[in-house]
């Protein structure tokens, strides 16, 4: 995989309204993005350019409201995190 390609590309799909270069100057935006809303193809390749921990620590920093409480659930099951308190629940 061309991680640098890849990574724009992802970058265009999952942050539409910016230019790639902007988004990877500081990707944690995409990598919340990524965890609402991607493909699981997409995850995957997110995952092998930037990293299970930056995916898992995006989710522990992420904002109310940038996650709805659905995704929030599935990755914090899938990371083995405790519930957030602002969690709406499933």
């Amino acid at each position: 995989m061309d991680r640098v390609a890849e990574a724009e590309r992802l970058a265009r799909i999952y942050v539409w309204w910016q230019e790639p270069a902007g988004t990877l100057d500081d990707p944690r935006k995409l990598l919340c993005q990524i965890l609402r809303l991607a493909r699981p193809e997409d995850y995957v390749a997110a995952e092998e350019i930037w990293g299970r921990e930056a995916l898992r620590q995006v989710l522990l920093e992420a904002r109310p409201g940038e996650l709805d409480p659905k995704s929030d659930h599935f990755w914090r099951l899938r990371f083995g995190v405790a519930e957030s308190s602002q969690a709406g629940g499933p």
